[in-house]
């Protein structure tokens, strides 16, 4: 399942790469390529890492141990980002992961009205599991994660390269925490085995290759240290 903005003309390649004058190497991150879901599949509870970051209308179950009445099977989050949970009020999800959702639950439960409970939080239905594909691929736009995800998958999800990108020149854009980052990669060798097909996660961009002739895009890859899936990050 997936979600297409309008044509967007590489707009958010360009707000990246306005800041690559200012580019430290100052965190590399190990490329992974773990296990990956059928890219037609639905997203799925099973398929969400645990540091997925809900939002407005995820569904969430939360169970209380020994408290049917406190058991909500499917709740749905509201577009300001919250729900209500008896005893508890309020709860502030968007934003949080699962596990600080059931630690805020558990810690209210336990100041006011139970001893020790054990609380359980998980993710039903994860609408905000999204990322970007820009760039040169024949059909850019926001996609919904189904489940898990490559990123030979997330080109693929993009209907494929366009015949002037070039495949070795994969940039994804990553946030971790305030800090945002830039990891090249080349398709060719994921395709071809030389190179592990790392994993897409929630928020990220990718950018298939670009013509070198463009200034922004050749000043980014100047800085990047080849495809070799290491993130640097961008102050």
């Amino acid at each position: 399942m997936r979600f297409l903005l309008p044509a967007r003309s590489s707009l958010c390649l360009a707000i990246v790469l306005g800041l690559a004058g200012c580019v430290t190497r100052k965190a590399e991150i190990a490329p992974s390529g773990p296990a990956f879901a059928d890219a037609s599949a639905p997203p799925v509870a099973a398929g969400v890492p645990g540091g997925y970051r809900l939002g407005p209308l995820d569904t969430l179950s939360v169970r209380v141990f020994n408290e049917p009445s406190l058991t909500l099977e499917e709740q749905a989050i509201d577009q300001s980002g919250r729900f209500s949970m008896p005893l508890v009020g309020f709860v502030e999800a968007a934003g949080r992961t699962a596990e600080e959702v059931q630690a805020d639950i558990t810690a209210r439960l336990n100041r006011r009205f139970l001893r020790d409970a054990q609380v359980s939080v998980a993710v039903v239905k994860a609408i905000n599991y999204t990322f970007t594909v820009d760039g040169e691929v024949k059909r850019p736009g926001v996609y919904q994660i189904p489940g898990r995800i490559t990123l030979s998958q997330a080109v693929a999800l993009g209907e494929g390269p366009s015949q002037d990108a070039r495949l070795d020149d994969i940039v994804v854009i990553r946030q971790i925490g305030a800090q945002r980052y830039a990891a090249r990669f080349s398709l060719a060798d994921i395709q071809t085995g030389r190179f592990p097909d790392p994993e897409v996660r929630q928020a990220d961009t990718v950018v298939v290759g670009l013509s070198r002739t463009s200034r922004l895009f050749s000043t980014l890859l100047g800085i990047l240290p080849g495809a070799a899936g290491l993130f640097v990050a961008i102050r």
